[in-house]
């Protein structure tokens, strides 16, 4: 610390009383200006272990502090989750080597909030969920939808006997988020959620977004979430659901269903030649895809004018993440991560498609590595495939893939943190009123791949989309997409 010009001990900084008193190591900044001029830089072993005081400084913290720097909602259910963590246990709960589980209804974890925008007194809500123009902001809503699924997951974890210890719970993936039509700012909207399947470790919780006065849903989604023992970090085992009706019997059966897939897909990328979950027929299909893309490559005057290559629909956005961004566990939100990843997407298909992008859904998101408060952060995104008929209302599409990797220059790595797929229809309208324009009113230019790479990429979340339009197809008794 003194080469780097710094007070030998860290001091207590005075914040407002809703923050606290807070340590944090005030640095001597003309100090430290003064020895950068010179040409002095710290020496490269100083600084993972600033990261590593810095990511515990903000852990220590984070509970307390973390959700007055997000949504109100968000600070909501997060002030909640604390009162439970804090709850004191029962002075004769019996202890045990194993934690005690516990069979639970969907009801008993289910959590609702209520966004009160026809109130006249809270027209800062409003305007803390305004887009420019007028609608809701669909970034906002994954903040919370994180938020609220994240609690539900903790209420459904905890442990009957209140003497164990809590379970980190860990997002796995975003399965969905649908949109199914637009909401707006003058009614009171209600997000509620449940947990639908439950395996050994893992949980899906299906999500829904509605105007207070209708059942109907204008926003759907599924959060898949895997609970980790908090001292070894392994897997651990969490509460059974017990289900009842057809409906429930359903979902969890649909979920069940959803988990071996997933471990299917993972195999198959296992065993397969090109390390992707694609079988013989699927490889053939990409290798095709990037044959067609030759003469865009090499006779570009030639070739045809409605054809782009993937590389010119890239985008990219890097920055440095800031504890005002962290989560309860003192790592980056992974809301604000789906935000960021969406608002890059929505350019993306803005600058494609020429007119305003009207978002449809989230058709993924894996979390591969944790994000930490002070990494440099890259997001990339792309056009993967247009589309004017796998869309079952005969919309045009664009599907859009950002992909989020940490960046470590003192190490020179690269991490893969996150993917997220997003599809957008295009504002039937030039001044982007209408609605989704269709297929048969406008006509999107092909994307064709540079690489094998991304010509298995193509194929591989074309396949996916596909897999799930047929299982809403299904559920709905209709016909299967040609």
């Amino acid at each position: 610390r003194a080469s780097l010009g710094l007070p030998r001990a860290p001091c207590v900084v005075s914040m407002p009383p809703a923050m606290g008193a807070m340590p944090v190591a005030r640095r001597a900044l003309p100090g430290l200006r003064r020895l950068l001029r010179a040409g002095h830089r710290p020496p490269a072993a100083h600084l993972p272990g600033a990261t590593f005081g810095m990511r515990r400084m903000f852990a220590a913290v984070s509970e307390d502090h973390a959700g007055i720097h997000q949504t109100p909602i968000v600070d909501l259910l997060w002030a909640k989750r604390k009162a439970k963590k804090h709850e004191k246990p029962v002075a004769d709960a019996p202890r045990s080597a194993e934690r005690a589980l516990a069979a639970k209804t969907p009801e008993e974890s289910a959590q609702s909030v209520t966004y009160e925008f026809s109130n006249p007194e809270k027209k800062w809500l409003v305007d803390k969920y305004r887009n420019p123009w007028g609608h809701v902001r669909p970034g906002r809503l994954f903040e919370d939808l994180d938020a609220l699924a994240g609690t539900i997951a903790f209420e459904h974890c905890r442990s009957a006997n209140p003497e164990d210890p809590l379970l980190h719970i860990v997002t796995a993936s975003v399965d969905r988020i649908k949109y199914l039509h637009r909401p707006n700012l003058k009614d009171d909207l209600v997000l509620s959620g449940r947990v639908t399947y439950v395996g050994r470790s893992s949980m899906e919780i299906q999500m829904r977004a509605q105007a207070a006065w209708s059942d109907k849903a204008f926003m759907e989604s599924t959060f898949t979430f895997v609970a980790r023992d908090p001292a070894t970090g392994r897997a651990a085992q969490i509460n059974p659901l017990t289900v009842s009706g057809p409906e429930q019997q359903a979902l969890f059966e649909l979920g069940a269903a959803r988990d071996a897939a997933r471990k299917q897909a993972r195999q198959l990328a296992k065993d397969s030649a090109v390390g992707r979950p694609l079988d013989a027929a699927g490889i053939k299909t990409a290798h095709a895809l990037l044959a067609e893309a030759s003469p865009l490559k090499t006779m570009p005057t030639l070739a045809n004018q409605m054809d782009v290559l993937l590389s010119s629909t890239r985008l990219q956005n890097t920055f440095l993440t800031m504890p005002q961004q962290r989560n309860t566990a003192g790592r980056i939100f992974g809301g604000f991560l789906m935000r960021r990843a969406y608002e890059l997407a929505r350019s993306t298909a803005h600058l494609f498609g020429g007119r305003r992008p009207v978002f449809h859904e989230l058709d993924e998101v894996t979390f591969l590595a944790p994000v930490n408060v002070g990494d440099m952060v890259t997001f990339e995104s792309c056009v993967l495939y247009t589309s004017e008929k796998i869309d079952p209302l005969g919309r045009a599409t664009i599907h859009t893939e950002v992909t989020a990797h940490v960046l470590k220059p003192e190490s020179r790595t690269v991490t893969k943190s996150n993917t997220f797929n997003f599809t957008f229809g295009v504002a039937a309208n030039i001044d982007g009123s209408g609605g989704s324009a269709l297929g048969k009113d406008i006509e999107l230019r092909r994307v064709l791949p540079d690489t094998y790479g991304d010509a298995y990429r193509i194929v591989e979340v074309y396949a996916a989309d596909l897999q799930q339009v047929e299982e809403d197809k299904k559920m709905a008794g209709g016909k299967s997409v040609a």
